[in-house]
């Protein structure tokens, strides 16, 4: 295993550099580097009790899994998850949802424009209402928060869950 990522069990199969470039053909958009390298590494999984507590705001959340690109579990799966109307319909456009924290709430990838490579936080709990101002960016609601500058940063900043952490994610 790749040293450089934090831990995950129950991670999907090997892939090769080869299936990701197949998945950004699939997908029409190529991945960032950090993160191409993280499906090549590890290929998504759930979290360790090691590394899934992560800040949301004022608030801690605990990451669940990050979906991989072959898992046996097809809800795991990137292409499934993109393919999904609950899913797709609140990500933004160009945006790759990548995984989950133990609420449902979406990490995000987003593939074009200024925020191209950071990772974000779409809450479910909370969502947008309908019918909201559609002239607010997707990046300005008040139910989405940029967790890091990059993939390998976000998984670089995720702490312990301990006693501490739990209550507060709770």
């Amino acid at each position: 295993m790749d040293r450089s990522w934090s831990e995950m069990t129950e991670t999907g199969p090997r892939v090769t550099d080869a299936d990701v470039r197949r998945f950004e053909e699939q997908l029409g958009h190529e991945l960032p580097a950090d993160y191409r390298a993280f499906l090549v590494a590890i290929n998504g999984g759930h979290a360790s009790a090691d590394h899934c507590v992560f800040r949301v705001g004022r608030d801690e959340s605990v990451l669940n899994s990050l979906y991989s690109l072959n898992a046996g579990n097809q809800r795991d799966v990137l292409a499934t998850r993109q393919q999904s109307p609950r899913t797709h319909s609140d990500l933004p456009a160009g945006a790759l949802a990548i995984g989950y924290d133990d609420g449902g709430g979406r990490i995000v990838l987003p593939l074009t424009g200024p925020h191209r490579g950071e990772v974000w936080y779409l809450d479910t709990g909370n969502p947008r209402p309908e019918g909201s101002n559609p002239r607010v960016e997707w990046f300005d609601r008040r139910d989405v928060f940029r967790l890091a500058g990059s993939f390998r940063e976000f998984m670089a900043g995720l702490r312990p869950l301990d006693d501490a952490g739990a209550s507060a994610a709770l």
